[in-house]
């Protein structure tokens, strides 16, 4: 196989993941957005941000990190090392996110909203 089809395998992979994943989170991560931000203007403005983020970060690490240039046939390893950079990518993105989010949680409601914590009154 050739350098470029082995590229656009690991691309082609790459936007697979990222598309399952923001369709997988897209309706909460949406209700979520949109009650932090407040209106929807900038929640669909956050919402786009955040789908393009989930996007570039799998792919970075597949152009950084990925074996097409270096391996000549579509072998095990090679997917194996595709699929743990795109992981690897989408696990920074979402992290990051997902810390982003968190940063923006008032601490008084993330308290509240958390039905693990006891609400024992002082």
């Amino acid at each position: 196989m050739s350098e470029f089809t082995l590229f656009i395998i690991e691309i082609t992979l790459s936007l697979s993941v990222s598309g399952f994943v923001i369709y997988t989170l897209s309706n909460a991560l949406y209700q979520l957005i949109l009650k932090l931000c407040g209106t929807e203007a900038r929640a669909k403005f956050w919402i786009s941000y955040l789908n393009v983020m989930l996007v570039i970060t799998p792919l970075l690490t597949v152009f950084i990190f990925g074996k097409s240039g270096i391996v000549a046939e579509a072998s095990f390893l090679f997917f194996k090392n595709a699929l743990s950079c795109i992981l690897t990518g989408m696990f920074l993105s979402l992290g990051a996110i997902g810390f982003q989010i968190m940063q923006s949680i008032p601490k008084t409601q993330r308290h509240a909203d958390n039905p693990w914590q006891s609400n024992l009154q002082e």
